[in-house]
Parts: C-alpha cells; structure tokens; sequence
C-alpha cells in the first residue's frame, strides 16, 4: 500500500515534511516494514522546481494503520499539534487536523478500504 502525506497550509511545509519523514525512519517498526521516501509535488505555475515536501510510504503488511497512526500523532504532539495533514491513496484524500492517534489510524484504514 503506498499513502502519501502533506503537511497543509503551513509556510514550513517542506520542513515539517522532512522533520516527519526523519521522525518515520527513526521509528524501528516504520524503517522494518515500510519504505519512507521525501519526494516533491510538482511546481506550481511559476515555480522553478520541486519542493520536497510531501511523505510517501510504501507500507508492508508487518505495518498497520494503528501503528502509523500513533507514529504521526506522536509526532504532531510534538512538532506541530495544529497542523493539518493529508493522507493521500489511489487518488482519494482525507484530511486530519487533530493529534488523536485513533483518528489518524481510522483514517488511513479507510483510505485501505477502498
């Protein structure tokens, strides 16, 4: 299963990003079962390159959404609790703006559902 997350709305996205992407490989059950990349969206109109700023995952089955789900909700407790975050799979997006672990969890099993 490949999620994409972005950091939303923040002026620091590329840096929360990067802050979060180092956060998943420090985690052991994230560096054991899922690939974690820094990868950039593609420049906006007058933009001249990418931006590294969204998280993609390519989560092994040894990975579950509980598991990510507590991983990034420590992580938004402790680097940016009001940040909204995208978690984004086959084209479908839902966005969490809390820190509840449970949610965020819900959330990516849903985005595995369909």
């Amino acid at each position: 299963m490949q999620i994409t997350i972005r950091c939303e709305g923040a002026d620091a996205a590329g840096e929360l990003a990067a802050s979060l992407h180092q956060w998943l490989l420090d985690e052991p059950d994230a560096r054991r079962h899922a690939e974690v990349q820094l990868v950039g969206a593609a420049p906006v109109e007058g933009e001249l390159g990418f931006v590294l700023d969204l998280v993609q995952l390519i989560v092994g089955s040894g990975f579950s959404a509980g598991s990510l789900g507590y991983t990034v909700a420590q992580w938004k407790k402790m680097n940016a609790p009001q940040l909204a975050m995208s978690f984004e799979r086959n084209g479908r997006t839902v966005t969490v703006s809390g820190t509840d672990a449970e949610e965020i969890a819900r959330v990516i099993r849903q985005l595995d559902e369909e």
